[in-house]
């Protein structure tokens, strides 16, 4: 900054002398110089132009120099002001130095000494202007940090000595309440002890400390702030206060710790599947190595029981023309009656297991689920009559039953769908053969359309299923019955609704068991096609 970026303002009534000045003043790198006959002009023009240096003859029209001056000086003190004046008169010279005149040039103006004290004032305007604009640059610093940022300074104790509206608006609290007041007067008693021990520790070593702070406003409401501190210096390089600069991030650290806890929950459930996958994974494994061994094991059994089945069955029949005197006749019936349910037990569960270790290959196709149900009932009709009444659509079932009464149309293999529900029924018999009182026995079936679904809902009495069981039901080789079977029914059942796209959910209800069977609903397209 140079002395041709200041202007001046000279006053002076006389046109010969004011020229000769200005001719004076236009040797110097003046940027612009007004020029004023009175003292009213040239407090106008003062105040139009905020001049860096007056220039002024104390003998002027209608406000005399030297009150045009004080009033000038009263606006503003720095500003250097030449009195030019004829008279050396001690009360115009008194009162000039009560004013802060800076400086005197008595008529007739001498060139040398007027350039020479325009010199030395110029350089005194161009330093204040200068400290003017670093206070401007300073201020609108303090703006902009005030506008982005809570400000605090305390003194080397931590007292605090200032306090900006941010940091107000942050905290609650008023400036009043917080000057010569421990900055501590927000702590949360949370906050751990070694944040504000490694804080201290590093301001006082004379070094800027950041960190992440967890406070508490004036209504006990938590917030957090992410704070720099830093140590003044003295020209002895002793700490004279501190200064925090700190921003609210109460917002950003419950984000923060919301993702946190997503993310962990993303893990756990993550590694919850994983371990579902694996344990899975080891299941399809076994399984696939117990249907090798099941596909071998049954073509193996099935020819040799055969034999033996069709052998006690001739027997059976060489017995019964028998003569009924022989006294053995009845024991040996009964007995190859027994014979022959442990061989049909037998066959079932080398049936079961053939079906757990191979695929159906029948095609699947529109079916009515309701007659599926029927052929099921049918077949198993001769150990139904012997253990429980059953009941379908709240109407005892019979033989001789319309298989086509109901219409619930569904895509699926009609013989696995039939294998599926005999399964179902088969366990609800034996459970309900359990149960001594007759009457008290019975099998409930419903079948009705729910969403995209059709369902099939047994609900026996049979004493529901054991709470151990009931969440692995359908894993291989887990059985409800205290007696008998291998435990692989209900796998096969959940095999057989799984490549049908369905699903079958097991419960308990007051007097026994539920199970319910969804498989998908034909598609209007394919039903009218």
């Amino acid at each position: 900054m140079g002395i041709n970026t200041l202007t001046a303002l000279l006053v002076e009534d006389n046109d010969s002398i004011r020229e000769q000045t200005l001719k004076i003043l236009k040797r110097t790198p003046f940027k612009e110089i007004y020029t004023a006959k009175d003292g009213e002009e040239g407090l106008n023009l003062y105040y139009k132009y905020q001049p860096d240096i007056v220039l002024s003859d104390h003998y002027i029209p209608k406000m005399n120099g030297l009150d045009m001056s004080e009033k000038i000086k009263e606006d503003n003190q720095d500003i250097p002001i030449i009195l030019i004046t004829a008279a050396e008169q001690v009360n115009i010279l008194e009162r000039a130095i009560n004013i802060g005149i800076d400086g005197y040039i008595f008529k007739p103006v001498r060139v040398k000494k007027l350039l020479h004290l325009i010199d030395k004032l110029s350089k005194r305007a161009l330093l204040h202007k200068h400290l003017k604009n670093q206070h401007k640059l300073l201020e609108e610093y303090k703006g902009a940090i005030d506008a982005s940022a809570s400000v605090t300074k305390t003194d080397p104790t931590g007292v605090i000595t200032y306090v900006n509206d941010s940091f107000c608006y942050m905290s609650g609290y008023e400036k009043e309440e917080l000057i010569g007041k421990r900055h501590n007067i927000v702590k949360h008693p949370d906050t751990s002890v070694e944040i504000y021990k490694n804080m201290w520790g590093t301001i006082t070593n004379k070094q800027v400390w950041k960190g992440r702070i967890k406070n508490l406003k004036k209504n006990h409401e938590v917030y957090y702030e992410y704070a720099v501190i830093v140590p003044i210096l003295d020209e002895d390089d002793e700490i004279v206060e501190y200064i925090a600069l700190t921003q609210d991030i109460t917002d950003l650290y419950l984000h923060e710790q919301y993702l946190k806890e997503r993310i962990n929950e993303e893990i756990n459930k993550n590694t919850k599947l994983l371990k579902e996958r694996e344990e899975e994974h080891i299941r399809e494994e076994k399984f696939s190595t117990i249907g090798k061994m099941a596909a071998g094991i049954t073509h193996e059994i099935n020819t040799p029981l055969t034999y033996i089945k069709g052998n006690l069955e001739i027997m059976f029949q060489d017995i019964a023309s028998l003569s009924d005197d022989i006294k053995q006749k009845a024991y040996l019936q009964d007995d190859i009656k027994t014979i022959l349910n442990g061989v049909n037990r037998i066959a079932s569960i080398v049936e079961s297991m053939r079906e757990m270790a191979s695929k159906s290959t029948e095609l699947p196709k529109p079916t009515n689920v309701y007659s599926c149900l029927m052929t099921a009932l049918t077949l198993s009709s001769n150990k139904a009559k012997q253990i429980s009444k059953i009941y379908v659509q709240d109407e005892l079932f019979t033989l001789d039953l319309n298989k086509n009464r109901y219409t619930f149309n569904a895509v699926l293999q009609k013989q696995r769908i039939e294998q599926l529900f005999i399964i179902i029924i088969n366990n609800a018999l034996d459970a309900l053969n359990v149960i001594e009182d007759f009457d008290s026995r019975a099998l409930m079936i419903t079948l009705y359309e729910q969403d995209e679904y059709i369902v099939v809902k047994f609900k026996d009495t049979g004493g529901g299923i054991s709470e151990e069981i009931l969440p692995k039901i359908f894993d291989p080789f887990q059985s409800n019955k205290e007696e008998g079977g291998i435990g692989i029914g209900l796998n096969v059942a959940k095999r057989i609704i799984d490549d049908h796209g369905g699903k079958i959910i097991p419960s308990n209800w007051e007097n026994g068991a539920i199970f319910e069977v969804y498989l998908p609903k034909i598609r209007k397209e394919i039903e009218e096609y």
